[in-house]
């Protein structure tokens, strides 16, 4: 993001219309300078920071659709979603790897015979990696140059209206602080409804909503202290967000690998199947070693034990997510909202409280228009697509 955006100690005195635009062209740039990156296998955080540029770009034109009015039309907006989705597929068996190669040696050495299942599912999610970042880059290199063209062109103007009655004309500060508040309360909804460990949907859903909010907070806070107004809880709402995020981010792994584990056995067994099918109807005599080696070469014990760890590691997340994010935490959180809020209304240092979170809180505008997920482990199970916002 251009530091001069954050910077700037005039922007919350500006229009919506404008602050709005101007933090959205700092995304869209951060955006277009991850893109060469991907080039270089090497650069291991080029995808995070474009996975991340366009989660924020696709955030920041849902947040403040009302203030940006038509100037995304629907197609653009489409063009910008599938963008965002495709670097779902990549980050997902990167962060599968990650947690089965911390599993393997130790499973490995409780049981010697898990050593191949375990093997198979590493060479299969490798090769996952290898096309998920195949299709990314052509996707990308094809797409993105368009999507940004037409994004810059229509951020970079806008109608303002002019005031002669004297009246104060509202300043971006205001309109943030009214969005923050109600993204705050959708929270504070989403978090409440989530009473068990499996309950993946409400747990995503929650998970995107600590997503936008700390989109919205961390360049607000910037911004306040640029402008010599910093709220005395900025800082702790960020640093709260995050860490809700990280854990809410944890637990939407542990789902998608117990889709994909899922996947992965029954995958397994049909390719056994199919072998012993093969070699039983092969010509001449049946070999019985062989026969008898191939119904014992099977993967699925290991990917049953990955399961149970996985399954482990999901109700453990969710015993700390329920022990530190249930009631009073949750309350705080709102509590430090409505002090950021305050602070861009220029009001007193003592906050005002987030609304309470109603029924109707957990609907919001939708980013980007509708897609078609492709179908995968994961949507087999019922998860959102991978990349969707959103992520």
């Amino acid at each position: 993001m251009r530091d001069a955006v954050e910077d700037s100690s005039e922007l919350l005195e500006r229009s919506p219309e404008e602050g709005a635009r101007r933090l959205a062209l700092a995304y869209l740039d951060a955006a277009a300078a991850a893109v060469p990156r991907l080039a270089d296998r090497d650069d291991g955080e080029a995808l995070h920071d474009l996975r991340v540029a366009l989660r924020r770009l696709r955030s920041c034109l849902d947040a403040y659709g009302a203030q940006l009015g038509d100037c995304v039309p629907g197609k653009l907006a489409r063009r910008l979603r599938r963008l965002a989705q495709a670097t779902g597929p990549g980050r997902d068996a990167e962060v599968q790897l990650a947690w089965l190669r911390r599993q393997r040696a130790d499973l490995a050495r409780r049981n010697h015979r898990h050593r191949g299942g375990l093997g198979w599912m590493q060479e299969r999610l490798e090769r996952r990696q290898e096309r998920a970042y195949d299709a990314l880059h052509g996707e990308v290199m094809r797409d993105f140059p368009r999507v940004e063209r037409g994004l810059r062109r229509r951020l970079s103007v806008y109608r303002a209206e002019v005031r002669l009655d004297g009246g104060p004309a509202p300043g971006f500060a205001a309109a943030a602080a009214g969005i923050l508040l109600q993204h705050a309360a959708a929270l504070g909804h989403r978090l409440g409804r989530i009473a068990a460990a499996g309950e993946v949907r409400r747990a995503h859903r929650a998970r995107i909503g600590a997503k936008r909010l700390r989109y919205l907070a961390e360049p607000l806070e910037k911004l306040l202290a640029a402008a010599g107004r910093p709220a005395a809880r900025a800082g702790e709402l960020v640093r709260r967000l995050k860490e809700l995020q990280d854990l809410l981010g944890e637990l939407h792994d542990a789902h998608v690998m117990a889709a994909e584990i899922a996947a992965a056995v029954r995958d397994a067994a049909a390719e056994r199947a199919d072998r012993l099918l093969e070699l039983t109807l092969a010509a001449g005599e049946i070999d019985p070693k062989r026969l008898h080696a191939e119904r014992r070469r099977t993967q699925e014990p290991a990917l049953l034990a990955l399961a149970r760890r996985n399954r482990a590691r999901r109700d453990a997340l969710f015993d700390d997510f329920t022990a530190r994010w249930q009631g009073e935490p949750v309350a705080e959180l709102l509590a430090a909202a409505g002090a950021m809020a305050a602070a861009l209304r220029g009001g007193e240092a003592a906050a005002t409280a987030a609304p309470a979170a109603s029924r109707d809180a957990e609907q919001e505008p939708a980013a980007g228009g509708a897609g078609t997920a492709a179908a995968d482990p994961a949507a087999a199970a019922g998860l959102p697509a991978a990349g969707g916002e959103g992520q």
